[in-house]
């Protein structure tokens, strides 16, 4: 996880992005229940973990913001832990933009809040462990030094058992996939030599030619001396594929001097 400030930085691992960035409001409402992870059978605490997308396995793109949230049914403390992938792992919550974890029942809590969490690498399957306790607050800094979500949790049930502590967790399994291409790849070519591309009036060179385009509008403007002029119009959008031009230029007419003979008839008349 790493953790950015306004305008300043600070490395607390690798996972989900953290941006504080100002919003408000909750516009979500209690999604899918997610999976129950050996709860305490003698507790009678319930904790419930879940995102924005409001299925049991949402996926982001890298760059994509993430909304938690979460509700107890007692009044307890709440920690949650972030599995990356690599299976790093890094408390998420509390943290410095939000410091408090003690939750209250019956009320649903978002995380984050006045700031956001964004995807980050590494793609592939994310954990988000929740936990909630009556006494006091996790606070066991072994735990960060796990590796995978199955250490973790075999630690953490271990400190909690010792502990006698009263105790539930949720789990929300999430999937970070690489960020979409903020541009296009398109291959021009054309079956004469000599062509000239243009593309948004800039000129680029002779074709073949394999061009970078953004989003938006586009136009590309091949052309060659003695031929009409090739045009293509191209959008690009989040959707949008590589693509391939293949320019077959039109000859245009030539105005050639009349070279055929010529019989003139004269009538004289003497």
């Amino acid at each position: 996880m790493v953790v950015r400030r306004w305008r300043s930085w600070g490395a607390l691992g690798a996972g989900l992005l953290i941006v504080m960035l100002l919003v408000s409001g909750v516009g979500a409402e209690s999604g899918i229940k997610s999976l129950i992870i050996n709860p305490n059978p003698k507790s009678g605490l319930k904790v419930r973990l879940w995102t924005d997308k409001g299925s049991s396995e949402p996926s982001y793109r890298v760059g994509e913001k993430v909304q938690l949230y979460f509700e107890v049914s007692d009044n307890a403390y709440v920690t949650i832990f972030d599995v990356n992938a690599a299976g790093k792992v890094t408390k998420l919550f509390p943290n410095s933009h939000q410091p408090d974890g003690y939750a209250r029942k019956n009320r649903i809590y978002r995380v984050p809040d006045k700031y956001d969490i964004v995807a980050a690498p590494p793609t592939g399957e994310e954990n988000l462990l929740i936990v909630a306790t009556r006494s006091k607050p996790v606070d066991y800094p072994e735990l960060l030094r796990e590796n995978g979500l199955e250490n973790l949790i075999s630690r953490l049930r271990r400190r909690l058992t010792l502990s006698g502590e009263d105790w539930a967790m949720d789990l929300c399994t999430l999937w970070i996939e690489p960020a979409r291409r903020q541009t296009i790849t398109y291959h021009v070519q054309s079956n004469l030599s000599g062509v000239k591309l243009y593309v948004d009036g800039s000129y680029v060179g002779e074709l073949p030619q394999q061009v970078e385009l953004g989003p938006g509008e586009h136009q590309l403007v091949a052309l060659k001396s003695g031929y009409k002029a090739a045009v293509r119009e191209v959008y690009v959008d989040e959707d949008s594929r590589d693509g391939r031009w293949m320019v077959r230029l039109e000859a245009l007419k030539s105005s050639k001097p009349y070279s055929g003979r010529f019989h003139i008839e004269f009538d004289f008349n003497l």
